[in-house]
């Protein structure tokens, strides 16, 4: 008994010749399928939502959360790039006086800051604990984002 040898390449020039005609099966079926499904709301997410009893807003890439009186207690914001990342909080008592910053830094060689500080009652920085690379001086107020007049949420 002889056999013939098979040719490979004709069985994939069946399969090739088959590709649009699967695809379009394929398709169709999908469709037909998702035909009875309600339509997907694309709208923002709010820009208000409660934490833990505080208000939180979002402005630009600053995050404050405000508590019922509307004074800010706390104000978040990060710088995000490809080598590096820069996170930083800072806390307010109910008199709109800073108490405290916490900044974390990190880039391409590993932790460079993270560090958090006290202030007391006049603003003045009481305490400070964490880490510092060696070569990272700035003062902590470097970090700090001023507060907005009159923000509301």
């Amino acid at each position: 008994m002889t056999t013939t040898p098979r040719n490979p390449a004709a069985g994939h020039a069946v399969l090739g010749a088959m590709k649009p005609l699967l695809l379009a099966a394929c398709t169709l079926l999908t469709l037909a399928s998702a035909q009875g499904l309600p339509p997907v709301p694309y709208t923002k997410a709010p820009a208000v939502s409660a934490v833990g009893g505080l208000k939180a807003c979002q402005v630009g890439e600053t995050r404050y959360l405000l508590d019922r009186a509307d004074q800010v207690r706390s104000l978040d914001y990060a710088r995000l790039v490809p080598d590096n990342t820069l996170r930083v909080r800072q806390s307010y008592d109910r008199a709109g006086r800073l108490t405290g910053v916490q900044v974390q830094w990190t880039g391409f060689v590993g932790r460079l800051l993270d560090v958090r500080g006290a202030f007391d009652t006049r603003g003045r920085l009481v305490k400070e604990t964490g880490f510092r690379r060696e070569g990272i001086t700035a003062p902590l107020r470097s970090y700090l984002r001023p507060l907005p007049k009159g923000l509301k949420c």
